[in-house]
């Protein structure tokens, strides 16, 4: 069957199914929407999920945004599943919540008989792992200021996300499954986060609280052997784990199944031996992404702001900046 795309929307390209979302390009077209989406929510999640939209969302949640959005439904397994409902309650709630130019914007969300759906903008750029591949497809590694630049720029991200606050206070942004398919390189050197079904924040209703465990070898041991739910000291752990990666091109486990990477990053941790060599960042910045991958999260930086902090101290400038002039 052809994808589904909502009323008042046409299909322009099905991107493919995941284990939660089914995800596809679509334009406005066709029939009108209605003029009440978020209601219909409620028979569809049920009773404790439906409503959590509501007072948040509302009837509409804004224009159309740009000439083509991404629709987002729950794939086949998940459709009646409540880790998959609460996904897509979380990621609908945390777009409404965190607005900001390297997340994606929340256009519409509703119900058809279908299942739920959500419509937000569509993201520009190319994931952490596209670009990697792309510059191994030319035979060689990518450029060394461009490394810099992506891991600078991602930190600094990561930290104004965390950063974010509204009338009520601060969000408690966390994305909660950071990796280098959900890290994007924008065409002006910005970067971008996408996937936020496992995304947490302030108020979270207990209901949407399930068992997401992260995408492994990226995500914070204790996080990945259930002892804790997302946190953003995790998603720091998560963003230096994606960034060595990227800035290495090394695989980060000697194991391949995830049950044993499982274990070899909860007893040895990550292997970063391929991180001395990292020739684009200097000693101390390798060295501040390494304790913000230590095994005990009580030893690693509570924040991104933190670890930017220490990222950028441990620059080049920053050190000629310092250097006694005779």
């Amino acid at each position: 069957m052809p994808y589904p795309a909502p009323d008042g929307t046409e299909l322009v390209e099905h991107l493919g199914a995941g284990a939660t979302f089914d995800v596809a390009l679509v334009r406005p077209g066709g029939p009108t929407l209605g003029p009440t989406l978020g209601p219909t929510l409620g028979p569809t999640l049920g009773p404790t999920l439906g409503p959590t939209l509501g007072p948040t969302l509302g009837p509409t949640l804004g224009p159309t945004l740009g000439p083509t959005l991404v629709c987002k439904r729950l794939a086949p397994g998940a459709l009646h599943a409540h880790a998959g409902r609460a996904a897509i309650v979380r990621e609908a709630k945390a777009l409404s919540l965190a607005r900001h130019p390297a997340l994606p914007a929340l256009a519409r969300v509703g119900a058809d008989r279908h299942g739920p759906f959500l419509l937000e903008s569509r993201r520009e750029g190319a994931s952490l792992r596209d670009v990697l591949d792309g510059w191994r497809g030319r035979g060689r590694p990518p450029p060394a200021s461009l490394v810099a630049h992506v891991v600078r720029a991602a930190i600094e991200t990561l930290a104004e996300l965390q950063e974010l606050e509204d009338a009520a206070g601060p969000i408690g942004f966390v994305h909660g499954d950071l990796g280098p398919d959900h890290v994007l390189l924008g065409p002006l050197g910005d970067i971008g986060l996408v996937d936020l079904g496992a995304a947490r924040f302030r108020g979270m209703d207990p209901d949407l609280e399930t068992a997401d465990r992260g995408t492994l070898p990226f995500v914070a041991p204790e996080i990945a052997r259930g002892e804790s739910p997302p946190t953003a000291r995790g998603d720091v752990y998560a963003m230096a784990a994606t960034l060595v990666a990227f800035a290495t091109g090394a695989p980060l486990t000697r194991a391949r199944e995830q049950a044993a990477m499982l274990v070899e990053i909860g007893e040895s941790g990550l292997r970063l031996d391929a991180l001395a060599a990292a020739g684009a960042l200097s000693p101390g910045q390798r060295r501040a992404l390494a304790r913000a991958l230590d095994r005990d999260p009580e030893r690693r930086v509570e924040s991104a702001r933190a670890l930017l902090d220490a990222f950028d101290a441990a620059s080049p400038r920053a050190s000629d900046a310092a250097a006694p002039r005779g």
